[in-house]
């Protein structure tokens, strides 16, 4: 899995399959925007550590991916695990028992389907104060 295109049938490909075997259950359902942002959050996480093999990178957020489908489905983070799972939480639908209301992702927004890195939305969120 290399490409942009590949990385997206992988995504569809999980969406339909989660979303088919939790049918009908109130905050389970997988949204293609929502996982897009997942792996994007996985992939510029391993972006920003410098690492420079497109696989690798590739491989995290695929990860992170696997990690925030659990949560979805199961309603808590597996024990394996990463720590960042819980930067998705405000990613959860509604429903979800683990929902945050409140931001949980302190990192610049990027998306890697489209290759943007939105640094001016970041530094507008950023509040200075004198004290």
């Amino acid at each position: 899995m290399t490409t942009r295109e590949d990385v997206l049938a992988y995504l569809e490909k999980r969406i339909k399959s989660h979303n088919s075997r939790l049918k009908g259950v109130p905050g389970k359902k997988a949204e293609l925007e929502l996982l897009k942002e997942v792996f994007s959050r996985g992939y510029f996480r391993e972006k920003s550590f410098g690492t420079e093999d497109e696989s690798i990178k590739i491989r995290t957020g695929l990860r992170r991916l696997k990690d925030y489908l659990f949560v979805l489905r199961n309603g808590y983070p597996r024990l394996q695990s990463d720590i960042v799972v819980n930067e998705d939480f405000d990613l959860l639908p509604k429903g979800h028992r683990l929902h945050a209301k409140w931001k949980t992702y302190h990192l610049v927004r990027y998306d890697y389907f489209t290759d943007n890195q939105y640094d001016d939305e970041f530094r507008n969120n950023i509040n200075i104060l004198d004290v």
